[in-house]
């Protein structure tokens, strides 16, 4: 079970414009990437507040900035970072292999993985983007995190919009 709710605080709401409150009591803020600082978060960050988002989903509390520089120092980078690049990060960070990466799932298997209370970053074509998933098990809505929203969606939806590119595509489970 999970609840949203706005920040308050007026320093933070700015870029970090919602919260996610986990029933084990950890919080997820949900950053707003246009509005830091930094150009690469505000141009290409969507990868790492997908990173950002799965390591506090871990209880692993670092800020968008500590994430871009572990970033630099230990994946490799195109344009952004690739979700094959993401999926080690965590595992890097996190013990337990707790990530795993697909390059595509069924329907069935992404709602599978929603309904266990898993946190999915997809991939999504044109543009290429990264966006959070997870599902709420009191409503049974998922939950779409991006660009410092929240909306409801489909999986089938998502799904629909996948990446085919052969570098960025691709699904990742965090457990």
């Amino acid at each position: 079970m999970m609840r949203i709710v706005a920040t308050k605080n007026r320093k933070r709401k700015k870029k970090y414009p919602w919260r996610i409150i986990l029933d084990n009591g950890r919080q997820i803020p949900v950053p707003s990437q246009h509005d830091f600082k930094n150009s690469f978060i505000r141009t290409h960050g969507c990868s790492l507040v997908g990173f950002y988002m799965a390591l506090r989903f871990r209880g692993i509390k670092k800020n968008m900035q500590q994430c871009l520089n572990f970033a630099r120092k230990k994946l490799k980078c195109g344009a952004k970072y690739p979700l094959t690049e993401i999926y080690k990060g965590i595992n890097f960070i996190c013990p337990g292999k707790l990530a795993v990466y697909h390059k595509s799932m069924s329907n069935e298997r992404i709602e599978a993985h929603l309904k266990k209370g898993h946190m999915i970053l997809f991939e999504e074509g044109n543009p290429i983007h990264t966006v959070v998933l997870l599902q709420d098990d009191k409503s049974g809505k998922v939950w779409r995190f991006s660009d410092g929203k929240k909306s409801t969606t489909t999986v089938a939806k998502e799904n629909a919009k996948r990446c085919t590119n052969e570098k960025y595509r691709g699904v990742v489970i965090v457990k």
